[in-house]
């Protein structure tokens, strides 16, 4: 089981904490912010998140896919994932604190839905105004979560259009269960045999998004886009 990552807002370094887990911490001065996210939780908490990693994507779009080309697993996300933490996110112009009509702003997350959350807007970034196409084989997987990480990329392969529209749609909008419901057929004859994968809504959705962009990002190289 993964436990969870705390991503503090505020100005700063990024400090570890016991046992592996990771904690970010931006500073601003001696001060830390006083950072309210945890108030909201569910899909509001999830649109919060997905802003906030889409303003990252804008600042800092290479070092994001040079952090996110690491391997698929749980220790290199507590490790480099937190890195990623801008500060200008948090507080500044385009901030999602703005956006909530508050300078203070907290992101309580974990690696999982952080990655995920990232990869929905790299998506959105290369991705929304002209849809990416699928290799003629799909993609060689390894790392810790290689089993999901094929089934998503299935799915993906699959029914890229409502993958899009899925991975696209805003946290908690009813275009978000039109498009599962359109996936649904794909995502049970992707499950291998005999086997059942159970997911938060989120959770998939993100996986979904790191499988598409792979998959589109690796056609677009090669020239097949």
């Amino acid at each position: 089981m993964i436990r969870g990552l705390i991503l503090l807002a505020a100005i700063g370094g990024i400090a570890a904490a016991a046992r592996g887990q990771m904690t970010g911490s931006i500073r601003r001065d001696t001060a830390p912010i006083d950072v309210p996210d945890g108030r909201s939780t569910g899909d509001a908490a999830r649109a919060i998140s997905d802003n906030f990693a889409l303003c990252i994507v804008k600042r800092h779009y290479p070092q994001v896919l040079k952090t996110l080309a690491g391997p698929q697993d749980a220790m290199h996300d507590y490790k480099f994932l937190p890195k990623l933490m801008d500060a200008e996110c948090f507080t500044g112009s385009a901030s999602v604190g703005r956006s909530y009509g508050t300078s203070d702003v907290e992101l309580n997350t974990n690696p999982v839905s952080f990655r995920g959350a990232l990869y929905k807007a790299l998506v959105r970034k290369d991705f929304s105004r002209r849809p990416g196409t699928m290799g003629a084989a799909p993609l060689e997987i390894t790392g810790d979560n290689a089993p999901i990480h094929r089934f998503a990329d299935c799915v993906v392969r699959a029914d890229p259009a409502d993958t899009l529209k899925l991975v696209l749609a805003t946290a908690g909008t009813d275009a978000e269960p039109a498009a599962i419901g359109a996936l649904r057929p794909h995502l049970e004859q992707c499950t291998p045999t005999g086997e059942q994968m159970a997911f938060s809504k989120g959770n998939l959705i993100g996986y979904l998004a790191e499988a598409y962009f792979r998959e589109a990002d690796a056609s677009k190289s090669t020239g097949a886009n």
